[in-house]
């Protein structure tokens, strides 16, 4: 799945708010832990009111009682009352409570019970009941306050604690968001400008003659397509440049053919006259019979005469021949007249001087649709490296056979010789642009090169077989049916 940088923005912001609401997740149940406790608190701060109240009350009555339980005097009149709003008090304070202590309203009903016995019967035993009822109650009254102060000192520290753990994780959080996502964008960013400089670095490399390995593609995004719009650019430049220097080599084999043609023409038309003189001359000598003079050798001078003077005249119709402009177009091409010009003219090389080659044409073989200067280019590469394989060969007769085959569907082109070979890493990279094994002087590693591009141009293969120390095999297979621009 492909992932633009508007994609991987989008995302990241996703991410980062997913890591915003987690944290504040996290953060809110802190916080509904400190609410618990907050109310908790809130809770025991209105009851400690409440209990201050009533046990003020509770103080108050039982201080009345004393007062009168230690007094000679008797009740003074509505005594009972006065205690009673005391009381009602503590009662109302106690209501309050319950809440918190249901068992609280037992207490209730008991000063209800005292309340009543004191005023249905005031004496010293009502208030003693009374008032030993209300020593307990300010008894319980402060057990519940010594309680309630050490919840509140509990509750104080796990809301402190709570709040301290609170506080760490926000900023733990927050740092490690920090870290993360700065980071990441970081090394994004990072790795965005690292592969941007690489294509510009590629690109000036392209524009002043790069053609290596292309541009790994490590991405899937813009700058990802940005690199295989590079590598097509490298591409397509790399073929437009091999069609440039195919049609460099073709233009210049077609210009070193015409001038051979052009010096060949001059040679034949200064040689022609001489040679037609020589051979008249040789004609008449036949004719007249003035030749009795070299009997004793075995010779007859005119017919030595008259040979060569054909030699030469036939050597200077090859070339001419050889080197007559074709047609750059596909024509029907007689492929064994076509093998034996091109090895009868390039046998006149010196490097060929000490090189036997043998042909084996197969005369059944069907014309042939093709374009004459680019079989003839072929087979002219094919030989001069056939030579220069034959170059350093003592052990053996250096030998090159040149042979034609038809099939049903193909016609076969076989140039073999017996040359010093070549090891699978040089057979591998025979057929490369510029691969050569031979000295600067010598080539420049584009003879198999054009050779395979000629032939596939027209739908035609070329295949290779040597081994090292014994000999090297092109087959070139011309296919039969018709090409399409013929």
């Amino acid at each position: 799945m492909k992932l633009t940088l508007r994609a991987k923005g989008i995302l990241a912001f996703m991410a980062l708010v997913a890591y915003v609401g987690a944290g504040d997740l996290i953060l809110s149940q802190e916080r509904s832990n400190l609410l618990l406790y907050f109310s908790e608190m809130e809770r025991i701060y209105t009851t400690e009111s409440a209990l201050g109240k009533t046990t003020y009350a509770v103080s108050h009555s039982m201080l009345k009682l004393e007062e009168r339980f230690f007094s000679n005097d008797s009740l003074p009149p509505a005594f009972e009352e006065h205690i009673a709003l005391d009381v009602e008090l503590i009662q109302a304070g106690l209501m309050g409570l319950q809440d918190y202590y249901p068992w609280l309203k037992k207490r209730n009903d008991r000063l209800d019970q005292d309340m009543a016995r004191l005023r249905t019967e005031p004496s010293h035993g009502s208030m003693v009941s009374l008032r030993e009822h209300g020593k307990e109650l300010s008894s319980e009254l402060d057990q519940i306050t010594r309680e309630l102060r050490e919840r509140k000192s509990l509750l104080w520290q796990r809301y402190r604690n709570e709040y301290d753990i609170m506080s760490f994780t926000a900023a733990v959080m927050t740092l490690v968001g920090a870290l993360i996502f700065g980071a990441l964008i970081a090394l994004f960013l990072t790795r965005l400008a690292s592969d941007i400089r690489r294509l510009a670095t590629r690109a000036l490399d392209i524009v002043v003659g790069y053609r290596g390995p292309p541009v790994e593609v490590t991405r899937d995004d813009e700058v990802g397509d940005l690199m295989k719009a590079i590598n097509r650019m490298q591409s397509e430049l790399r073929l437009r440049e091999r069609q440039l220097e195919i049609s460099r080599e073709q233009r210049f084999h077609k210009e070193k053919m015409a001038a051979i043609g052009s010096l060949a023409a001059a040679v034949a038309h200064e040689i022609n006259n001489p040679i037609a003189a020589i051979a008249g001359i040789a004609q008449s000598l036949k004719d007249s019979g003035r030749h009795a003079s070299c009997a004793e050798f075995g010779i007859d001078p005119s017919d030595l005469i008259l040979e060569q003077a054909k030699r030469i005249t036939a050597i200077s119709r090859q070339i001419a021949e050889l080197t007559a402009p074709h047609s750059p177009e596909h024509e029907l091409l007689d492929l064994n007249s076509l093998v034996r010009n091109t090895c009868n003219f390039i046998a006149y090389d010196k490097r060929f001087d000490k090189i036997e080659m043998a042909l084996n044409l197969d005369s059944q073989i069907p014309a042939i649709n093709a374009i004459a200067d680019h079989l003839t280019q072929v087979l002219m590469n094919l030989l001069i490296n056939a030579a220069d394989a034959l170059e350093d060969v003592h052990q053996r007769s250096p030998t090159i056979w040149v042979a034609t085959l038809a099939t049903k569907s193909e016609l076969l082109l076989t140039v073999s010789d017996n040359g010093k070979g070549m090891d699978s890493s040089v057979l591998a990279h025979a057929f490369d642009e510029a691969y050569t094994t031979k000295p600067p002087n010598k080539g420049r590693g584009l003879g198999l090169f054009l050779c395979k591009s000629l032939l596939e141009s027209c739908g035609n293969r070329i295949e290779l077989e040597s081994t090292l120390g014994v000999g090297t095999s092109v087959r070139v297979r011309l296919t039969l049916a018709s090409h399409p621009g013929a």
